[in-house]
């Protein structure tokens, strides 16, 4: 499975790892991964950035809801490891990948500070809310028949996540904070791919 993420998908788990660890947070929360998705610049960035969210947008967020300053003690992240096999994703794999896509040191940019050298184990770990998001994003890929997951698949699963978790940290109020309505943001997902020229994932 793991070789359909796209290389988009890919790095916006690196760069919700890395703005956590830019917080000092101990965990990738959805939010982070809501951040990370803007900046991939894919079909999720560009269905947000129609709907009046960019990353200001987000960072307003983060500073109401998200902690900082509150990172776990090092050791290895074994359980969050097993957790995303279980759904396809190998985590040492996601960052052999983006390396050999983008060059030695591709991680370590996509923070613009980051307190360390920048790897899924060791001292930050994915939230349960996080790991659900994932699973529903393969779920919303399986639906709509693709072969590959993109940016619009993860974004697709924050917003059944938001649905179905009505007392999580990421709910639907999450979303009407950021000025976004699930029904019509999935609309706007759907209607960037239905615009996207050929066949082929676009890498994101």
């Amino acid at each position: 499975m793991f070789e359909r993420f796209t290389d988009k998908a890919r790095g916006t788990v690196f760069a919700a790892r890395a703005k956590a660890a830019e917080r000092g947070d101990g965990q990738i929360r959805p939010v982070y991964m809501l951040h990370g998705l803007i900046t991939m610049d894919g079909v999720a960035a560009r269905a947000l950035a129609s709907l009046g969210v960019d990353t200001a947008a987000v960072d307003r967020q983060l500073a109401r809801s998200a902690p900082t300053a509150n990172p776990l003690e090092a050791g290895e992240a074994d359980g969050d490891a097993e957790a995303l096999a279980s759904i396809g994703i190998d985590l040492d794999e996601i960052r052999h990948k983006m390396e050999e896509n983008f060059g030695a040191g591709a991680l370590g940019r996509l923070a613009a500070e980051p307190p360390g050298p920048l790897t899924m184990t060791g001292r930050i770990t994915m939230t349960r809310e996080s790991k659900q998001a994932l699973a529903l994003s393969l779920k919303e890929a399986r639906a709509l028949h693709h072969d590959y997951l993109g940016t619009e698949h993860l974004l697709l699963g924050l917003l059944r996540l938001a649905e179905r978790n009505p007392r999580g940290e990421f709910t639907l109020a999450s979303l009407r904070d950021l000025g976004l309505d699930a029904a019509a943001t999935r609309e706007r997902v759907l209607a960037e791919l239905a615009a996207r020229p050929g066949t082929q994932p676009p890498g994101q």
